[in-house]
């Protein structure tokens, strides 16, 4: 018995005469090839759509941007290695029709079509609504960070940049003193240790990133902002992946139906308050829908965001975070937390653990424009509880927001439907892993967010096309597709 053996590559093989014969009638890249000659590439905007009387003719960028989505959904990102793939796999050749451009061609289109690729995930998510593929019921809402092209040390506050230019200035001063040394040295014909060109080079050298950071630094006066990052100024620090380094945060909105990307936010922001009801809306209009349901983690829950959901007709399911308690005190205790205070709308008083009435005492302005009023009562005075309740020589206070309904709301229905939140990491979270770790797409390739947006954008899309040829397959969305 013999292994099994390949042929002989002296033997004549009769190949098909066509590429067309090697690309089956289910492969993906025919829906590709569909899905992006469908678009009006005008209308969303790309460079080159119209072409000039005059000059060189540009590439299609329908074209081009075939390549990018078959990369990206090959877990191919690098112009490069795209250029590469165009002269040597036959999935390409067919797409492409042997098309070869070079890498600066294929990295300045994703650069410079960043709000055209943005449009093209819009248009590909009205297909997916056509088609059906949306529940538009409960939507789940959550963010994710990708590392940004900027190393941590090159993220420098004031103190730092100030030591950086003054260890920049002292080597100047050496590199200078050399240099006098090396004329010196000329003068006698001995022969320097370092050429003089050398020198001149370095000193120009150290000049340039002293001018840099003298202009970083003065950037900091100017804004006020605590630190700069050097080789990506729009990059921001955030806790990623349990360690604290430059990134970009992304705001997702996914239909519970097929876990499918309705919309998205990109974002400077670290944290994930204020961004609910601006995705939530997005995604509602992209739905085309009067009401929707959005479920949230605790980092999302901000009193006004909520109330702004809630008057845009989108009911809220957010987790309410842990109540802040001082270490040092422990007080309250959980019997005496702010949940535990009974209001009563038609008195207008709180009861307390204690069986005790709170009454209104006055009303505060907050510095987000919020007005609290504030509710307490002398009883606190002589309480045999005082101590587990509030550490305040007046007593206890209990504040109530003038929209507090919205919050009461909220909590009636996590208490009546606690599935949907636990719900919330089935529908999204699994998103993030396939892009970021199973495709390897956590850190970006490109810097300036501007410019990163295209990039996110050609993830999300294809992440949808991925899902969808798999929900669908591809001869059913070719054929749904040519009738739409």
């Amino acid at each position: 018995m013999e292994h099994v053996n390949g042929t002989p590559r002296d033997q004549i093989a009769l190949f098909p005469e066509a590429v067309e014969d090697y690309i089956s009638a289910d492969n993906p890249v025919r829906f590709l090839d569909v899905f992006v000659d469908s678009l009006d590439t005008v209308s969303l905007g790309f460079q080159h759509a119209n072409l000039n009387e005059t000059g060189r003719p540009a590439y299609n960028p329908k074209d081009l941007l075939k390549l990018y989505l078959y990369g990206y959904l090959n877990r191919i990102r690098s112009s490069r290695m795209l250029e590469r793939e165009t002269k040597r796999n036959l999935e390409l050749l067919w797409l492409l029709k042997r098309l070869t451009p070079d890498h600066k061609t294929i990295s300045d289109f994703r650069r410079r079509n960043a709000e055209a690729l943005r449009a093209v995930f819009k248009q590909f998510v009205l297909s997916c609504s056509k088609l059906e593929l949306f529940g538009a019921e409960l939507v789940a809402i959550d963010s994710t960070k990708f590392k940004a092209s900027n190393a941590r040390d090159r993220v420098k506050d004031r103190e730092q940049l100030d030591n950086t230019i003054v260890r920049i200035s002292e080597s100047i001063g050496q590199y200078l003193a050399q240099l006098e040394e090396s004329d010196q040295r000329e003068k006698t014909t001995a022969s320097p240790s370092v050429t003089k060109e050398a020198l001149q080079a370095k000193i120009a050298r150290l000049h340039n990133q002293k001018a840099q950071l003298q202009e970083a630094r003065q950037g900091l006066d100017e804004n006020g902002a605590k630190y700069t990052s050097l080789t990506d100024p729009d990059c921001r620090l955030m806790k990623n992946e349990h360690r604290i380094a430059p990134a970009y945060a992304m705001q997702a909105a996914v239909d519970a139906k097929h876990s499918l990307i309705i919309d998205y936010e990109l974002t400077q922001d670290a944290a994930d308050n204020n961004h609910l009801s601006s995705v939530a809306a997005a995604a509602k209009e992209m739905l085309g829908v009067e009401t929707l349901t959005v479920c949230a983690d605790a980092g999302y829950y901000d009193t006004v965001d909520l109330k702004t959901c809630d008057d845009q007709g989108i009911t809220t399911y957010v987790s309410i975070p842990a109540p802040k308690i001082p270490k040092h005190t422990n007080v309250p205790t959980p019997d005496y937390y702010h949940d535990r205070f009974v209001y009563d709308e038609a008195t207008d008083t709180y009861r307390c653990p204690a069986e005790q009435t709170l009454g209104y005492y006055c009303t505060t302005d907050k510095s987000d424009a919020r007005r609290i009023r504030i509710y307490r009562t002398e009883a606190c005075i002589a309480c045999h509880f005082r101590s587990a309740c509030t550490t305040s020589p007046r007593g206890r206070y209990i504040n109530r927001w003038e929209h507090e309904a919205v919050l009461d709301r909220l909590k009636q229905r996590l208490a009546s439907q606690p599935e949907i939140i636990k719900h919330r990491k089935a529908i999204i979270e699994h998103i993030f892993g396939t892009i970021k770790k199973i495709w390897g797409y956590s850190a970006l390739l490109l810097r300036g967010l501007a410019n990163i947006a295209g990039e996110v954008a050609l993830m999300n899309l294809s992440y949808n096309i991925r899902r969808v040829l798999n929900i669908v397959g591809t001869r059913k969305l070719i054929l749904a597709l040519q009738h739409t």
